[in-house]
C-alpha cells in the first residue's frame, strides 16, 4: 500500500513561511538572491507565493536545498518479502519531508510527529531501524504507536469471518453488515462482494490501514484489517458519516 498522499502536508510556498523566520535560511536565501531582489524575495517566503521569475528562482533554490542539505531525524524500513526497503524522515531547518525509494514526495510537513506518523502509516510493514520484524508482530498504532485500543482506531475486523471486534465503528460496522446480508433475496449471495465493498467505504475514511495474517502473526486464524485516523477528531467525524450514509 502507499496511499501518497497526507493532509498533513503544505506545499513549498507554505513550507517557505516557517523558513522566512529561519536567520540561517534568509542568509542563504540573500546570498543566492542578491541585495536588489532581497527584499521581494523575502516578503515572497513570507506570504507563501512564490510568483514569476523570482518566484520560480526561489523555489527552484529551497527544492535543491531542501533535498540536498535535509539531515534525517528518523530512519526505518519496509520489511517486504524478506527484503528492506529503507525510509527516511529528514528536516530542513523546521521543515520535515519523507524519503522512500522509489516513491514521490507528498509534500512538506510542519512537525517532526506528524511526518514520522505518516512514513510509519503509508506504507505495510514498517519499522523503525532496530526494530525486528521477526519479533516485533503486533500492530501498533501508526499515530501513538500503541498496542492497545486507542483513540485513534477506526475499526478491527476480522476478514476471514467477516464481522468487526473493535474500534469506534464496531457497532454501526456489524449493524450495516447484518443489515446487508438480512436484506439480500439471492439464494446465490455471495458475501465477498459487498463485504468488501463496505470496507472501501471504511477505508475512504481512513487515514491507514494495517493488516495482519497468520503469515504475519504465528497463532493468529483469520486475516485481520486495522483502520485508523490521525486524530481523535476525525474518527467521531468518520463514524458520523459513516453512520449516515
Amino acid at each position: 500500500m502507499d496511499k501518497g498522499f497526507s493532509s498533513d502536508c503544505v506545499d513549498l510556498g507554505e513550507a517557505c513561511k516557517v523558513l522566512a523566520k529561519n536567520h540561517s535560511v534568509v542568509t542563504f536565501l540573500k546570498k543566492e538572491v542578491g541585495d536588489k531582489d532581497f527584499p521581494q524575495a523575502l516578503e515572497m517566503m513570507k506570504s507563501g507565493k512564490l510568483d514569476g521569475d523570482l518566484g520560480a528562482s526561489v523555489h527552484d533554490f529551497f527544492l535543491d536545498s531542501i533535498n540536498n542539505e535535509a539531515v534525517p531525524i528518523w530512519s526505518g524500513f519496509i520489511f517486504q518479502d524478506n527484503d528492506r526497503w529503507s525510509i527516511r524522515v529528514n528536516e530542513y531547518h523546521g521543515i520535515f519531508w519523507v524519503w522512500a525509494l522509489e516513491s514521490e514526495s507528498v509534500g512538506y510537513f510542519l512537525d517532526a510527529n506528524r511526518a514520522i506518523s505518516f512514513a510509519r502509516s503509508n506504507w505495510e510493514n514498517v519499522y523503525e531501524d532496530g526494530e525486528d520484524p521477526e519479533e516485533d508482530a503486533e500492530i501498533r498504532c501508526p499515530f501513538c504507536d500503541t498496542t492497545d485500543n486507542c483513540d485513534h482506531l477506526l475499526l478491527l475486523v476480522d476478514e476471514t469471518f467477516r464481522q468487526a471486534e473493535g474500534g469506534v465503528l464496531y457497532e454501526a460496522f456489524n449493524a450495516k453488515w447484518a443489515k446487508i446480508v438480512t436484506e439480500a433475496d439471492d439464494p446465490d449471495f455471495d458475501e465477498r462482494e459487498p463485504f468488501d465493498e463496505l470496507l472501501d467505504e471504511v477505508d475512504s475514511l481512513a487515514d491507514s490501514q494495517l493488516t495482519a495474517s497468520p503469515d504475519s502473526v504465528p497463532g493468529m486464524s483469520s486475516n485481520y484489517s486495522y483502520f485508523y485516523c490521525s486524530s481523535n477528531a476525525k474518527t467521531m467525524a468518520a463514524l458520523k458519516k459513516f453512520a449516515a450514509e
